[in-house]
């Protein structure tokens, strides 16, 4: 979506005036429910551990759509909020599907309720069934929103639904926020108006308590909800994406046996899947041929487990290809026809023959009997393929690369495919034709003609594995107390059509970091309209984004190529182990340039190039100063396959690694220093600290005037360098990159001042006048010392003086 009014820079100025402190405690709730473990500001007892932490809240909600004009001004757009105890069900909350339609301007924007201020400028990941009905309707409408996973069972919330606290299941934590006047949470407070009560739900996300009573348990000094049957958690009911596509294929295909009619999706007014006309007849008496079936189309709505990227669906399986073939047709059979014509008479009369002319009629008439449509195949193939390319249908509108028995899928060697649709349709036609006449010869003939019209639609298929069996991913974790490091590496094209990877988690004891891939899928409506048209004209109806709506918008995934990234979501609920994370460098393996997207999707990050890596190197600094931790890594790609198996060369897919950085001495030796006070000469050199020589380490070395030069190590550990002035500084900065078994050294730096030379003291003549001068500027600084002690002296009396006075 693009925005009309930028508004991103107020929106960072609100987040940056409204940043609050409010304290909280995680805790699990009990199974009991009555007295849950929970927050508190004081103190500690009987085993429950309490924190006091620093949050800087951000909001969360939103609601469906209605739209005021007023004149002279933008579009007013209404979204209702959620009412507590109603399980209110919301219209349009499919837009998130529609990110290439306008976004409004959060101005224009009227909502009433909790989270009011709730506008992302930035897009927003869906994720898995953790928005609410009102939520997902503002960001839908105010920004942009993707996903990361392609496995088809992303969901979209449509209703809100309460439950009380007394049901949640034992697992789910709960979070008390001190409610201050500036808090950011903009959710509903406990009914004494002290506190912001939430829960997470089996994503771990946080949900609210509406009407909670909160109350002090001085047995284990914690807080707990007093009401757990009356306080209720805001959650939501979802339908998954497999559920709308199956909706909007069936919606569209309601008419295919239908002769009267036909429904054409269009975009812009062009038909989203061209149209055709066939099934040719011939008529009597002279006439031209005729078209029977009109406006015939057949569609491919969406592929499973795929995304367009580059003009091609990129095909992972989810891990079973299949696809949504809609279809419609109209069928009509020729207008009646007659002509006047003449036949002639002969008679005899009186010997002779006479001839007589008179009119007649040649007439046909025609009836459609029946027509029928059907999608006879869907095929993926491609020269030279010589396995299964015929998919099976099951049900009216879906079609999998599955064996119809067994199951089995289909499998497909890697390369470029063409997926085929064909739809055939059928008309039956009655043709009643004959004379009739006063004078002539009459007679009628009758007989049924059955013609076939065929038409096909293709779309092209990259077809990769689903788990990236090429790729490759090692994780070498150093080891350091508050200061620790990653350096991943990678083997293989990391490019979607290839082994993509989406997400890798390392987890070193009490921190989490997650390192993110660029890839981003937004949801794109393939239509805004549909024609319904019949043989007297035609009706054009708006595409909806509401569940169960008649004309729901077709819709598939589009891909963003954004950033590698990585961040430190997570922290320990036992010690409360900050960190923050800072890249470092990287080795490019390729670069990417942004993907094409609609104009109205706004995505910044897909603007410029994209940098793909075969090595990483980011710093984890963290309060945690334990070293000597386990570490784990887990990781998964784009079509939601764990990276946990052997690649295609026998290799585990991911490995990780853990060892503690080794110490570097870098010294300074052979000096030999010039009288004239430039093109010193010496020797750097660096050793581990049992003296060994580490070769092929840049150093950096800085002069006294600030001039910077660098020299490398050879295989002994040394570097002959020259410089001017007394002072000299040098400095190791450590390894960046890495290789498996090698040693990763730290950093170490010297400083070295030369003995001042005779050409020191040049300025001031003779080694005499030098001492002489140094002696007069101490004087001179030592005069002024007094000077100023005086004058200190003398301002306290005359303060004591006036106060006397005062008196």
């Amino acid at each position: 979506m693009a925005h009309k009014d930028s508004w991103t820079d107020r929106l960072r100025g609100r987040a940056a005036a409204a940043h609050a402190a409010c304290a909280t405690r995680l805790s699990s709730k009990t199974s009991a429910v009555t007295k849950p473990i929970t927050n508190a500001l004081q103190g500690r007892s009987q085993g429950s551990r309490l924190f006091v932490t620093v949050l800087l809240v951000t909001s969360l909600v939103i609601a469906p759509v209605t739209v005021v004009y007023a004149a002279g001004l933008d579009p007013i757009v209404h979204i209702p909020s959620a009412e507590p105890g109603v399980d209110k069900t919301y219209n349009e909350t499919y837009r998130v599907l529609a990110n290439n339609d306008e976004d409004a301007n959060p101005e224009n924007i009227s909502y009433t309720g909790y989270f009011e201020n709730d506008y992302p400028p930035y897009p927003v990941d869906l994720g898995r069934a953790t928005l609410s009905p009102s939520q997902s309707l503002r960001y839908a409408t105010a920004t942009d929103v993707y996903i990361t996973d392609i496995s088809d069972f992303n969901s979209v919330p449509y209703q809100d639904e309460w439950n009380p606290y007394s049901s949640l299941p034992s697992y789910t934590e709960t979070q008390f926020l001190l409610a201050h006047t500036n808090n950011t949470y903009g959710g509903p407070k406990s009914n004494d108006g002290e506190w912001f009560v939430r829960v997470t739900n089996r994503y771990g996300d946080w949900r609210p308590v509406y009407n909670a009573d909160v109350k002090w348990d001085p047995d284990v000094e914690e807080h707990y909800v007093s009401n757990p049957d009356e306080a209720l958690v805001h959650q939501a009911r979802h339908e998954s994406t497999i559920a709308r596509n199956l909706h909007a294929a069936r919606q569209y295909t309601q008419y295919a046996q239908n002769s009267g009619r036909v429904a054409i999706p269009t975009m812009n007014g062009r038909e989203l899947y061209p149209t055709s006309d066939g099934a040719s007849m011939s008529r009597k008496w002279g006439q031209s041929n005729f078209n029977t079936v009109r406006d015939s189309w057949v569609g491919i709505n969406h592929v499973t487990g795929s995304v367009w990227y580059r003009d091609s669906y990129v095909s992972g399986g989810a891990p079973i290809r299949g696809a949504y073939v809609p279809y419609d047709h109209r069928a009509v059979a020729p207008a009646d026809y007659s002509r006047s014509a003449t036949c002639t008479r002969s008679h005899t009369h009186g010997g002779s023959t006479h001839t007589h002319t008179y009119p007649k009629t040649e007439w046909a008439e025609y009836d459609l009997l029946n027509s029928t449509a059907n999608v006879t195949s869907v095929r993926l193939d491609r020269p030279g393929f010589a396995g299964d390319s015929e998919w099976n249908q099951f049900g009216k509108i879906t079609w999998l690369g599955i064996e119809n028995k067994s199951s089995r899928s289909f499998e497909y060697p890697r390369g470029d495919y063409t997926l085929t649709a064909t739809l055939e349709v059928t008309s039956e036609v009655e043709t009643r034709w004959g004379v009739t006449s006063s004078k002539c010869s009459e007679w009628d003939r009758m007989s049924v003609g059955t013609n076939t019209h065929t038409t096909q639609y293709s779309v092209p298929v990259t077809i990769t594995d689903w788990d990236s069996p090429k790729l490759e991913i090692d994780v070498a974790h150093i080891d350091g107390a508050g200061h620790d490091r990653l350096v991943v590496r990678w083997k293989g094209d990391q490019d979607l059509p290839s082994d993509p990877w989406k997400k890798i988690s390392v987890n070193i004891d009490n921190k989490t970091v997650d390192l993110t891939s660029p890839w981003r899928f937004y949801g794109i409506s393939r239509n805004d309209e549909v024609e319904v048209s019949t043989g007297g004209g035609s009706t054009i109806h708006n595409a909806t984004h509401t569940r169960n709506d008649r004309w729901p918008a077709i819709y598939h995934y589009e891909t963003s190529v954004a950033n590698v990234t990585a961040s430190f979501p997570q922290k320990n609920e036992d010690n409360q182990v900050w960190g923050y994370t800072k890249p470092v460098d990287g080795q490019v393996s390729t670069t990417l340039p942004g993907a094409p997207l609609p104009a109205t999707v706004n995505d910044p990050d897909n603007d410029p190039p994209t940098d793909l890596y075969t090595q990483y190197v980011i710093d984890v600094r963290s309060s945690d100063l334990a070293t000597g931790e386990s570490v784990t890594v887990r990781a998964s790609n784009p079509f939601g396959a764990p990276l946990n198996g052997k690649t295609a060369f026998g290799e585990n897919q991911v490995k990780f690694s853990s060892q503690p950085y080794e110490k570097t001495v870098l010294q300074i030796t052979e000096v030999n220093a010039s009288s004239t006070g430039g093109s010193h000469k010496g020797v750097l050199v660096l050793t581990d600290t049992n003296g060994n020589s580490i070769k092929d380490r840049v150093i950096t070395v800085t002069e006294d005037d600030g001039t910077t030069s660098t020299v490398t190590t050879d295989n002994n550990g040394r570097g002959k360098i020259v410089w001017d002035g007394s002072v000299l500084r040098a400095r190791y900065d450590g390894d960046v990159f890495s290789s498996p078994g090698d040693p990763y050294y730290q950093g170490d730096q010297l400083l070295h001042i030369l003995p001042p030379s005779p050409s020191d003291f040049e300025a001031v003549g003779t080694v005499g006048e030098y001492i002489s001068a140094s002696i007069s500027n101490v004087l001179i600084f030592v005069e002024w010392l007094a000077l100023g002690i005086f004058a200190l002296w003398w301002v306290r009396m005359r303060r004591r003086t006036s106060k006397g006075d005062s008196r």
